[in-house]
């Protein structure tokens, strides 16, 4: 259920976009489409936060030297696993980053149509309607 609006820019019909805030959130629709600002921002901060928390570990440091194993075959059948490991990981991360990056630019163009919808709409067009009526 659709919480009451508190404020709502845009008309959502013939094709325009509607901006509403439901509750503090701000909300996007359109023709076949609805966005979640407030989300998309949630999204693209927690994928940022993953990728920092992955740049501030190496697995390849995990290993230790090869006397802290007795064996040095095993010490570098790990350090080989860690390695490719930590590659692996670098690409998702490079790719996340990018995602991230992506969703954050979605959130600010959304947010700059509002906000220059909302600077064309002084006043709620909505307010004479209720007054007179």
């Amino acid at each position: 259920m659709i919480e009451p609006l508190a404020r709502t820019w845009g008309s959502g019909q013939n094709g325009l976009p509607l901006s509403v805030f439901e509750g503090d959130e701000l909300v996007m629709d359109g023709p076949g489409w609805h966005a979640d600002v407030d989300k998309i921002d949630e999204a693209a901060n927690g994928i940022q936060q993953s990728v920092q928390d992955q740049d501030n570990f190496e697995l390849r440091g995990l290993c230790g030297e090869p006397e802290l194993y007795g064996h040095t075959p095993l010490h570098d059948a790990l350090m080989d696993f860690s390695v490719r490991w930590s590659d692996g990981l670098d690409t998702l991360t490079g790719d996340a980053r990018e995602i991230g990056d992506a969703l954050s630019r979605v959130s600010k163009a959304y947010r700059a149509v509002n906000e220059a919808t909302a600077r064309s709409l002084p006043t709620d067009p909505g307010l004479g309607a209720v007054d007179d009526g």
